[in-house]
């Protein structure tokens, strides 16, 4: 059950109530009067295509708010408040979140209603890839609830590959960068965390996501003395829960988490989210769960419901014509995927070639057999991150849910036989993986999962293997 949003509150020093930001930061400011830009904080890619990214579950959840909007399951709260909660170790501690429309106030009133839902559904998957920007940034600095992030327009259009983009005007591409650098910070949260082991819970009071402290515009005269704006300058500071998740001092309560970003997701997004919507959903929600686990399948209807809101998915079992088209904007999103990069494998026990798309394995002629909805969804895959990502490696103690998780995942017992040991000699005898199965007494789908890396080989099926291929 949600907390009372009233204790918290009676809890804060009066002097904190209301704050505003600094009045210089929400002014104007034209160079001819004040001088050179601010020095910002430095770019995030400028020795490489990847950057780390802050990525505990406040971040996660935030994302998800950003990109899948009014299809997760928003609730009132006791005080009557839209409020979405997802579960945090099955109810064992509880994390929530709000929306307000005040970007000043350091504790805004959150929303309730209709209210709520005008702002949830004016968010733009656009905004999920500022709220990155800033998780990125935040990893920057040693204490980044209490120090300013300084982001300067220019670097935005860089990540975000608007530089090149000709069908905007300069004074569009700015309207946009200050439309979604705002959306993350209209995000409350309170955090309940449980005991885990040796380290203890705590209790994050409602705050915001990001504070929003000021934007500085930057402005030059034309030939007949008007000003014209050619930049602005965001300054952002994380919310009180970045002490409890990215502080990696000694006595820490949470283990700093931290992930890696590629410049080449941001511009994809911002590249398909118009056209291919539910591909640019899954970029970032696959952004976190892969890096999280390689290891596991994922399940399509979950997928899907990232994808095209779990609304959708219960109206396409009513709706045979509904089915069809939502199978094939699926095929064609995992296609959007695999083109920019995504390796894709599909689980031949339960997402066999008469169900797969036609361009990955299903024949262009062949229907879709009798069923093949249930199929769908009851059926897994892999899908791995691209080749850049996986062979990014954080530095020693940077920790996090990606110090571990983005290793290559082909050779899981380097002195035994790997995966990629069984697919060559398997090719070189020119057998299928379902005579290899069978050959070998396994499922197919085991040596699937053998051969892509996803399943280590126990010592019996390693023995069998070697018999089968006369390998020892």
């Amino acid at each position: 059950m949600a907390p009372s949003r009233k204790s918290p509150r009676s809890q804060k020093p009066a002097a904190k109530a209301g704050k505003k930001p600094p009045a210089a930061d929400n002014v104007p400011i034209s160079p001819a009067l004040s001088g050179d830009r601010p020095v910002t904080n430095p770019d995030l890619f400028a020795d490489s295509s990847t950057t780390p990214v802050a990525s505990p579950l406040p971040i996660f959840e935030a994302s998800k708010i950003l990109t899948q909007r009014d299809h997760l399951p928003w609730k009132p709260d006791p005080d009557g408040k839209l409020c979405y909660a997802p579960d945090i170790g099955n109810g064992q501690g509880a994390i929530y979140f709000w929306v307000t429309e005040n970007l000043e106030d350091e504790h805004p009133a959150t929303l309730a209603g209709a209210a709520a839902l005008a702002v949830i559904e004016t968010f733009d998957i656009r905004a999920a890839c500022m709220h990155l920007i800033f998780a990125a940034h935040a990893t920057q600095v040693e204490r980044p609830w209490e120090q300013e992030l300084v982001i300067s327009d220019r670097q935005i259009q860089a990540y975000l590959g608007l530089q090149q983009r000709t069908d905007k005007s300069r004074k569009e591409k700015l309207a946009l960068i200050e439309e979604i650098a705002k959306q993350p910070c209209k995000i409350t949260t309170y955090i309940s965390w449980p005991r885990q082991g040796k380290s203890k819970g705590f209790t994050v009071e409602e705050g915001r996501l990001w504070h929003l402290l000021g934007t500085r515009y930057h402005y030059q005269y034309d030939l007949f003395g008007n000003q014209e704006l050619i930049g602005m300058t965001f300054v952002v500071k994380a919310g009180l829960w970045a002490k409890y998740f990215l502080d990696d001092e000694d006595g820490q309560v949470v283990r700093p988490q931290q992930g890696i970003l590629s410049k080449s997701l941001l511009k994809s997004v911002m590249g398909l989210w118009q056209h291919r919507e539910g591909a640019a959903r899954l970029m970032v929600w696959l952004l976190f769960k892969t890096q999280l686990s390689r290891q596991n399948a994922l399940n399509v209807k979950t997928l899907m419901e990232v994808a095209y809101g779990p609304q959708r998915i219960q109206a396409a079992y009513e709706d045979h014509q509904l089915r069809k088209k939502l199978a094939s904007t699926w095929d064609d999103d995992l296609l959007a995927l695999h083109d920019k990069g995504w390796k894709i494998q599909f689980d031949s026990d339960t997402y066999p070639m008469e169900i797969q798309p036609i361009s990955f394995g299903r024949e262009e002629t062949s229907k879709r057999p009798r069923g093949f909805f249930e199929k769908l969804m009851d059926a897994y895959l892999w899908i791995s991150p691209p080749d850049a990502w996986i062979n990014h490696k954080l530095l020693p103690g940077e920790g996090g849910m990606a110090d571990t998780s983005l290793e290559p995942a082909l050779e899981v017992e380097k002195d035994g036989l790997t995966g990629a040991e069984v697919h060559r000699l398997r090719t070189e005898k020119g057998w299928s993986q379902r005579k290899l199965a069978a050959l070998a007494g396994m499922s197919q789908g085991l040596i699937s999962m053998i051969e892509n890396g996803t399943r280590s080989i126990s010592p019996e099926n390693e023995e069998t293997l070697r018999q089968v291929f006369d390998y020892m």
